[in-house]
């Protein structure tokens, strides 16, 4: 009986996988959704600036030339009327401090209306039901974390947070079992370390409609799922759209 040479073992594992990968990511494209990158561990790039008297949120982003809605998202900042002296808030891209000049010295041409930040709760379900959120959006230990970590029981059923089409459903390296979601409006979720997955790719699913069970925990503890909101594959923060 013959066998394959080392070589030849290499080379037609290799083909196969990247063929396999191919298929997937083809298949994303044309349900209109990238493959997620392997997470990675590096710095967010960006400063902390600390407000001081007179500063409002929306005259911080416009000095750092930056979108309220970005810094409000980034930094869980629900209400910009309730930001005060001292509180730290971080710019993303920026990377040196600007002092703003105080208000009395700002003249301005026009007077220009400060843009309203855009929260939707309730346009998407909590993908679990009694799951408690244990790592918020936006930078943690100076890196960005582009979801909410949900702890929650074994075998907890996860739930489509909107109808929408599975764009994804398969192993994910860095993510786990994972499910990505496509929605109306150029929105999609992902549903990553989703334990046993119950939809195929291509299927079609109702809000609050069953789609995982979370898996075992590890060395004890509950298990976890990372649940990200993107606008146009770019990440968003659920909490601006979930039920408060």
């Amino acid at each position: 009986m013959s066998t394959l040479k080392p070589y030849r073992f290499f080379y037609t594992f290799f083909f196969t996988s990247l063929f396999a990968l191919l298929i997937a990511s083809s298949a994303c494209t044309r349900l209109g959704f990238r493959i997620l990158p392997p997470p990675e561990k590096k710095p967010a790039q960006g400063i902390y600036h600390t407000v001081r008297k007179g500063e409002t949120l929306w005259r911080i982003c416009k000095a750092y030339g930056v979108s309220v809605q970005d810094v409000a998202e980034l930094n869980n900042i629900h209400d910009p009327s309730k930001i005060k002296v001292g509180d730290r808030i971080f710019i993303p891209g920026a990377t040196q401090i600007k002092k703003l000049p105080p208000l009395s010295e700002t003249i301005p041409e026009k007077k220009e209306p400060e843009p309203r930040i855009v929260r939707q709760p309730g346009l998407f379900v909590w993908p679990l039901t009694g799951g408690k959120v244990i790592q918020s959006y936006g930078i943690i230990d100076n890196q960005k974390h582009d979801g909410i970590t949900i702890q929650a029981p074994e075998r907890a059923t996860v739930y489509a947070a909107a109808d929408g089409k599975i764009a994804f459903a398969d192993f994910l390296k860095g993510y786990g079992n994972t499910i990505i979601i496509n929605h109306a409006d150029d929105f999609a979720t992902v549903y990553a370390h989703a334990g046993r997955i119950l939809v195929r790719q291509g299927q079609a699913v109702k809000k609050g409609e069953k789609i995982a069970e979370l898996a075992e925990g590890e060395a004890g503890k509950m298990p976890q799922l990372l649940f990200q909101v993107r606008k146009h594959n770019e990440p968003r923060n659920p909490l601006f759209y979930l039920p408060q």
